[in-house]
């Protein structure tokens, strides 16, 4: 079986590093961690919220700031597996499955960096980012050329993001969709994952249902 990662909210925490970055860039900012990411997680994204509590920021600005800053080493450093990370990657790899990772990062280099940092780049058959030129669509179709397996509709995509269960169900793979990351349960069900996790160790070698949760 071959399963296909998101990474940023589904394998590692990286909460802290964008919450700690929007309080630098709005040093007026008097939300709470948990504050930040309940908005977050309740489909706000950061134009919405600017409008709504700091009108006075030009969101251009905070924007062109945010994607230089967001992969310089300072802020990947507060990046963090999740506890059971390495144990269901582990498992999965040492079962005899594929695994890919699909991520949205402009670096590459940095990415790797990172993965080798947290001791997770050895598990991944291909690590596969859109590098800020493409989507992961794109990334999908290109990367079938050469390796058309990935593009099986037995295929698990796990990912904590709306956008990649809808491209998982577009293409027909079997998608899970984990809570503990940038969005609620309540707003995955509705892009109608085929299961619904709240921790990777529920990831298991059943065979999924094809009826939606």
């Amino acid at each position: 079986m071959r399963y296909i990662f998101d990474l940023d909210g589904t394998l590692i925490d990286s909460s802290e590093r964008m919450y700690q970055l929007f309080c630098e860039l709005i040093p007026e900012c008097t939300l709470t961690k948990e504050e930040y990411w309940s908005y977050k997680r309740d489909k706000v994204n950061h134009k919405k919220l600017i409008e709504m509590l700091y009108p006075h920021i030009q969101f251009d600005v905070f924007e062109r700031k945010w994607m230089q800053l967001i992969e310089i080493d300072t802020y990947l450093c507060m990046d963090q597996n999740y506890v059971d990370t390495i144990e269901v990657l582990s498992s999965l790899y040492d079962r005899g499955h594929e695994l890919y990772l699909l991520t949205a990062r402009q670096s590459k280099s940095g990415l790797i960096d990172e993965l080798k940092r947290l001791k997770l780049i050895g598990y991944f058959k291909q690590v596969l980012t859109t590098e800020g030129k493409a989507s992961k669509e794109d990334i999908l179709l290109v990367h079938s050329k050469t390796d058309n397996c990935i593009m099986d509709t037995g295929n698990v995509f796990v990912s904590d993001m709306g956008k990649d269960i809808e491209l998982g169900n577009k293409y027909g793979f079997q998608t899970v969709a984990i809570t503990h990351g940038f969005m609620s349960e309540e707003r995955l069900k509705a892009y109608k994952p085929k299961k619904v996790i709240r921790e990777l160790s529920e990831i298991s070698e059943m065979e999924y249902s094809s009826k939606s949760v």
